[in-house]
């Protein structure tokens, strides 16, 4: 398997992320604010130029919990052909390396219930804040000092 992982805009990774964690919702409703501020990012996953995967970093506060000097992680998602095969990990771990170079000391999410053990994996914290989101479910509040 043939990797690579690039920054991309994040009009390029709105069908995924409908298609993964939205229900296939209309893509252009699949934004998060923030996605397009000059200090945000977002990184796409190719096979073959093809994207396959791709995550958001927003430089947001936590409003949940005190965390200094951070970033969240959103809208991780891998194409359902391609998961489980260490592309989220691969995703996560070059987010860890380009928010230490920024001199970004934290990173903090909303992880789905079912994302609680591939966070825990990579050594995120669960903070056991845990809250509903709208009709997309159960989210915990994890982080990670990097």
């Amino acid at each position: 398997m043939n990797l690579t992982i690039k920054l991309i805009k994040s009009n390029e990774l709105l069908f995924i992320r409908s298609k993964i964690l939205r229900n296939n919702k209309n893509p252009k409703e699949c934004t998060y604010i923030g996605d397009n501020r000059k200090d945000s990012f977002h990184l796409g996953a190719f096979i073959s130029n093809k994207l396959v995967g791709a995550v958001t970093l927003i430089n947001n506060e936590c409003d949940k919990m005190k965390i200094e000097n951070c970033y969240q992680m959103r809208g991780l998602c891998i194409e359902f052909e391609y998961q489980k095969k260490g592309i989220g990990k691969e995703l996560v771990e070059k987010v860890e390396k380009k928010l230490k170079q920024m001199n970004v000391k934290n990173v903090w999410m909303n992880a789905r219930e079912s994302a609680l053990n591939f966070y825990l994996k990579l050594n995120y914290q669960n903070s056991n804040i845990k809250y509903s989101i709208g009709q997309i479910g159960l989210h915990y509040l994890m982080y990670k000092e990097l």
